[in-house]
């Protein structure tokens, strides 16, 4: 029987346990694109009319290739997929994106590296794409479902949760604390406690969570307590005080996810998107406006740009 983590304790090595699952699903990716490599290089040899036996071991670029194409295709995903935690992924949208980063990383493999091999006709390129994007994909997106799915059932049955703050006391709060914790399946909410936003003491919220403090000590309570997520389920007659609650939040990196209740939507001037939790509709704001690959490609041109401004004035400061 699954032993459920219970809203009082929470094991100090679940946080460790969610970094070696995501570290499992990096390696998978990298033994995957190996094995699809390697067979995809006895495909070629036997395009070749070469034996396949174990000479074809003795050929140093398949090792070449079972070593660098794999990291090179780690290197990518690290750009241009996600990597922080494999708890936060959906299954939909990681097939959606493993399909076409698969395809573009295929395109880039077809003309850097199987262009010149040797060519029957051109039905040979055609064919060499295809059984290279068919090992790939097929290899990486059976096994990250594999391991997803693994991830999503620990989640539901409260093996693996996120240390959650809520910032609200009154009946939204409740009503969204009653509906999160009353469903059979877990949706991954360890509530370690609640900020009020005005103040109060008797909120009625404090029937189920004990009160953290208020918004004046938010970064300090949210540092305290190891916070992951942050769900804002104010009044509507506390949305004067949104602004500022956002603003503390901001502050503190990208490793905090901040979730608001639907009914804010009309006033949030920030990039949202829904996300439904078996029930439990939230707004997930997204604090990275800019993704990965676009703030690597900025930082790379503003190092190419200070350093052509160095060297372009660079006599001017000698002389002077």
């Amino acid at each position: 029987m699954v032993k459920k983590i219970t809203p009082n304790q929470q094991p100090p090595a679940v946080r460790r346990l969610r970094q070696w699952h995501t570290w499992q699903y990096r390696i998978a990716d990298f033994l995957s694109a190996m094995i699809a490599w390697a067979c995809f290089f006895l495909y070629r040899k036997s395009l070749e009319g070469a034996p396949l036996d174990l000479s074809v071991m003795n050929d140093t670029n398949f090792y070449y290739g079972i070593v660098i194409v794999p990291a090179g295709w780690a290197l990518f995903y690290s750009l241009f997929d996600k990597y922080e935690d494999i708890y936060r992924l959906s299954r939909m949208a990681t097939l959606a994106r493993t399909l076409f980063l698969s395809f573009l990383g295929v395109v880039f493999l077809f003309f850097a590296l199987i262009l010149d091999d040797l060519v029957r006709d051109y039905r040979t390129y055609y064919s060499s794409f295809a059984v290279l994007f068919l090992l790939h994909a097929g290899l990486t997106i059976t096994v990250r479902m594999v391991l997803l799915t693994r991830a999503s059932r620990r989640l539901k049955a409260g093996l693996i949760t996120f240390r959650t703050l809520i910032i609200g006391g009154n009946q939204n709060a409740v009503d969204l604390y009653q509906e999160i914790t009353g469903r059979k399946k877990g949706l991954g909410y360890h509530f370690v406690g609640y900020a009020d936003p005005n103040g109060d003491q008797g909120s009625p919220l404090s029937m189920y969570l004990p009160r953290l403090g208020d918004i004046g000590q938010l970064e300090n309570l949210i540092r305290s307590n190891n916070v992951e997520e942050v769900i804002i389920a104010v009044e509507t007659s506390e949305h004067n005080r949104l602004r500022e609650i956002l603003n503390i939040l901001f502050d503190l990196g990208e490793h905090i996810l901040v979730k608001i209740i639907p009914d804010m939507y009309d006033i949030m001037l920030v990039a949202v998107k829904m996300n439904s939790v078996y029930g439990a509709v939230l707004i997930e704001i997204k604090q990275d406006l800019m993704p990965k690959w676009q703030q690597l490609i900025k930082r790379l041109l503003d190092f190419t740009g200070s350093l052509i401004f160095l060297l372009v004035l660079s006599p001017f400061i000698y002389t002077s």
